[in-house]
């Protein structure tokens, strides 16, 4: 059967099985423009362009060997907490003057990424384990429900129920409040950093704010998919330490108002009628207030300290002594030599670093050395101790640490979290990712 001679010829680089079979490829090819000498060049860059443009449709991504030739294990860790950044897909790289950049870069897509956050938004508890990647307690959800009750009679918003009082709900209560519907979709990274203050660290989620200062409640999870409700607070202006008061958020709310709040003459009695609803509420809703239980639990599982007051806790074998080894230095001597980081820049200030490390850089080979032998917390506490210093210039430090460290307690949710907080670290109080809106 004879085929169709291809206009190309042999100058024709198309590679496609099913277009050779279709067309002949004679060595001349007739017709007026056979003599023309930059047919060659044209024939070749419009035959790639097609079989490129045959690639898109087919939804193939072009071949990268570098890629292809990985191995298994490098494939497992390109995830999204493990290699903290997904490989993307890589499109041809087609000329912009080929005429085809609608195939490239179809609208469609930014519409489908707006539905689905517009069905996210729908469904506040999987908006919040989609974006800050943790669980809810249950008494979260209780406080909402005390709030919402709350706003009626007194005709504000649930939010807004304790701000006579400078105490405002922020966070996650952002989405049960819908703020996040219909507002610009930002990066993943951003929405880890909601209400993320200075020396929060990941295992701390800010869910309440005294408004104009460093004072901030939050629950704190010792893993990512906790939902015992432990909640602690901390003054970002004053210092890194945290305290632990309680194991529901009511407790935090009665510890600001029994604590912290400014008594006045003209909130007093407001003050006492919001404490008797809150006690009246959650006895009706059998929640105890200023139980210990959870605490003193905790208190008999904390492997050390460290330089935050909140303690730390990792898996750990007592009587095989696996898990957890103190620090090469005492927290007195590790302190005097995070002392000298502080007010370092690594890039403009690299000599002083470079000897500043000299001191520290034993102690972080011996927490190395002791996550070869399975005693992982130690290499968590120096990176929680590091950060804790608010040394920006042991940033890049402290990563490789918290990355180890999280990785082999099973934490990966913490991984991005810190990642997160690292790469954009603020000081201040203008915290709220809606603000940027």
């Amino acid at each position: 059967m004879n085929k169709p001679d291809c206009k190309y010829g042999v100058n024709c680089y198309q590679k496609n099985a099913e277009h050779k079979e279709k067309y002949a490829h004679p060595s001349k090819t007739p017709g007026p423009d056979s003599e023309n000498p930059g047919e060659s060049s044209i024939s070749k860059r419009m035959c790639e362009v097609d079989e490129q443009l045959e690639e898109i449709k087919r939804c193939k991504r072009p071949a990268t060997p570098e890629k292809e030739e990985s191995n298994t294990e490098e494939k497992d860790n390109d995830s999204e907490y493990h290699g903290l950044s997904r490989q993307r897909y890589r499109l041809p790289e087609v000329s912009v003057d080929v005429g085809m950049m609608s195939d490239l870069y179809d609208p469609q897509i930014e519409y489908s990424k707006r539905a689905e956050y517009t069905e996210l938004c729908e469904d506040p508890k999987n908006f919040i384990k989609h974006k800050f990647l943790v669980a809810m307690a249950p008494c979260f959800d209780s406080l909402w429900e005390f709030c919402s009750e709350q706003s009626t009679k007194i005709s504000v918003k649930p939010e807004d129920v304790f701000l006579p009082f400078g105490l405002r709900l922020v966070g996650p209560f952002d989405v049960m409040a819908g703020k996040f519907k219909g507002v610009k979709i930002h990066e993943p990274g951003d929405y880890l950093r909601h209400w993320r203050f200075y020396y929060d660290p990941p295992e701390f989620q800010t869910v309440l704010i005294q408004n104009g200062t460093g004072i901030h409640y939050g629950y704190w999870r010792d893993v990512p998919d906790s939902t015992d409700g432990l909640v602690a607070w901390n003054d970002a202006k004053k210092s890194c330490e945290f305290k632990i008061v309680g194991q529901n958020v009511f407790d935090a709310i009665m510890h600001f108002l029994e604590e912290i709040v400014n008594i006045t003459p003209f909130n007093k009695k407001k003050l006492s009628e919001m404490k008797k609803a809150i006690i009246d509420w959650t006895d009706a809703k059998g929640i105890r207030l200023k139980s210990n239980e959870l605490l003193k639990a905790r208190s008999k599982v904390i492997v050390c300290n460290t330089f935050h007051k909140a303690g730390l806790v990792v898996p750990y074998d007592r009587k095989k002594d696996v898990g957890y080894r103190p620090l090469l230095e005492s927290d007195a001597k590790l302190r005097n030599i995070l002392s000298k980081f502080v007010c370092l820049d690594r890039l403009t200030d690299t000599q002083k670093f470079q000897e500043a490390m000299k001191d520290l850089q034993p102690i972080i080979t011996a927490a190395n050395l002791a996550v070869d032998e399975c005693d992982f917390g130690t290499v968590l506490e120096l990176a929680t101790d590091l950060f804790c210093s608010g040394a920006k210039s042991l940033h890049e430090v402290m990563k490789p640490l918290f990355f180890t460290g999280y990785s082999m307690v099973k934490r990966p949710q913490y991984i991005a979290i810190i990642k997160s907080h690292l790469d954009n670290r603020r000081e201040g109080l203008n915290l709220d990712l809606l603000a940027c809106n």
